[in-house]
């Protein structure tokens, strides 16, 4: 284990060879390391543009130069790799990591790795899970893969440069040299399409936010954030202990009133994105069901058995939208509590679980169900029912009657109207707003904010600050850390 962590460590070093320098300024090199895939037996690339070095990293030795078109494969084969050229496998074993590395960084230098093309190196890595697969490059150009994937191409300016300096940070404040890789490339941290994202209608803007934001990232109260943002916020942020655990004075609840703008964008499709700030999802019962089983047929597989639902028949859905350690109501209004209610017991789930569990766009939701009704009680107060089975009336003699008996429906009638309501759910819609976990910054809203008329420092100042303008949040260059503190 420890041969390994020096292996690691040595990795690390040479990455850091070719990729920084001692001050960090706009202009100068700072990597940031993106996982591609892992967990596979085999891993194959090839040279697209420039040159490249392929290099063992247990001994800091060559092992070719990859020509351009070439397809070069790495297999694991028991604890060793071997490394095959267009299909010949070399007998030298290697014990890995294996780095391809630039020979010449003033150069752009392309590889290609499942059909996507990359700027920067590849460092494959052998654990014991399998092959890790890593591509390492500046944080400048990880950037123009980023951007425009997260906020769209075509976003307002001020908004570009918002994601810019906001993704930078986000990526920054998860580099750990304890940790083989720091961010992945879909949305569990940003979403990141290679060097094929440049090459998309519009990327010219992307780089033109990047490049006028060089270096620039985020600090509250000297230290740099962890910048977390979102689809659409549905009219409200969410305070980031109402959400996961922890919190944050800067990822506190705030207004976003421009997050409508994704209601009057101009160009729709298919929903969106419309959708992204106000949507409905209808289960019927056996779908509530599959999606169920689904939920926990993944959670048996990961081995959270905590997470598996057994309720039995499903009767209800109760929420709550508390905030952390207390019994006041949270800012936004997102459910933090729910309870699945069955004939054999309860089981709850708590905040941003609730989005998996129900593969829902965020927790800012109502529950309907098709066999509510409103009733008076016998204190003439106005109680919602789900379950028409629960509902009795009682005679004069105090027996207690079902409505219409042993039938499924029943017949409500209304001052002008008659419904027929089924006694158990056959339907259940969640009636939402938002789009994702709702802390932090909203793109929609800074898209909103961008097009009344807002800068960059002052939708970073009202998602991360609150708008407080107390300066305590700061936008500045990034400065390394390093043993001794930071340069």
């Amino acid at each position: 284990m420890e041969r390994k962590k020096l292996v690691w460590l040595i990795g690390f070093l040479l990455i850091s060879f070719f990729m920084s320098e001692f001050k960090v300024s706009a202009e100068e090199i700072v990597p940031i390391r993106v996982r591609l895939a892992s967990g596979n037996d085999a891993v194959s690339f090839r040279v697209v543009e420039g040159k490249y070095e392929l290099v063992d990293g247990a001994l800091n030795l060559p092992i070719g130069s990859p020509l351009p078109g070439e397809i070069w494969t790495i297999r694991k084969e028991g604890l060793n790799l071997k490394v095959a050229v267009n299909g010949q496998l070399q007998e030298i074993p290697y014990e890995g990591p294996l780095f391809l590395t630039q020979k010449d960084t003033s150069q752009l230098n392309l590889f290609s790795y499942n059909d996507t093309r990359y700027r920067g190196d590849l460092v494959i890595y052998n654990t014991q899970n399998g092959l890790l697969v890593v591509n390492v490059l500046d944080i400048e150009k990880y950037l123009y893969g980023v951007v425009g994937r997260e906020m769209g191409y075509w976003a307002e300016e001020e908004a570009l440069k918002t994601q810019a300096i906001v993704s930078r940070t986000y990526a920054l404040s998860r580099r750990n040299p304890d940790r083989l890789y720091d961010v992945g490339l879909d949305t569990f941290t940003q979403v990141y399409g290679g060097y094929e994202a440049e090459l998309e209608p519009g990327a010219d803007r992307v780089k033109k936010a990047v490049d006028a934001t060089a270096g620039l990232v985020i600090y509250y109260d000297g230290q740099l954030i962890e910048a977390f943002f979102h689809a659409n916020a549905g009219g409200y942020t969410e305070s980031s202990e109402n959400v996961w655990s922890e919190a944050r004075p800067y990822l506190k609840a705030v207004p976003s009133p421009w997050d409508e703008y994704a209601l009057k964008y101009p160009k729709q499709s298919s929903g969106w994105p419309a959708n992204t700030y106000s949507w409905v999802k209808t289960f019927t019962r056996q779908e509530l069901e599959e999606q169920l089983e689904q939920w926990n047929e993944q959670n048996q597989i990961l081995g959270r058995d905590d997470r598996v639902v057994r309720v039995g028949k499903i009767l209800a859905l109760k929420t709550y939208r508390f905030a952390k350690d207390s019994r006041e109501s949270n800012a936004s209004g997102r459910v933090t509590r729910l309870d699945l209610i069955g004939n054999r017991g309860t089981k709850t789930f708590w905040r941003d679980t609730i989005r998996s569990v129900f593969g829902l766009k965020s927790t800012l939701f109502e529950v309907k169900f098709d066999s509510t009704v409103s009733i008076l009680s016998g204190v003439g107060e106005q109680v919602e029912v789900h379950n028409g089975s629960s509902i009795f009336a009682i005679g004069a003699e105090e027996n207690r009657l079902t409505p219409n008996g042993n039938r499924e429906t029943y017949v409500v009638k209304g001052m002008e109207s008659r419904r027929v309501i089924p006694k158990e759910f056959r339907n259940v819609t969640f009636v939402g707003r938002g789009h994702g976990h709702g802390v932090g910054l909203s793109q929609w809203g800074a898209r909103g904010m961008a097009a009344a008329g807002h800068n960059y420092q002052e939708i970073i100042e009202h998602y991360y600050n609150q708008g407080k303008k107390d300066g305590r949040l700061t936008i500045g260059p990034y400065r390394l850390k390093t043993e001794g503190g930071e340069k």
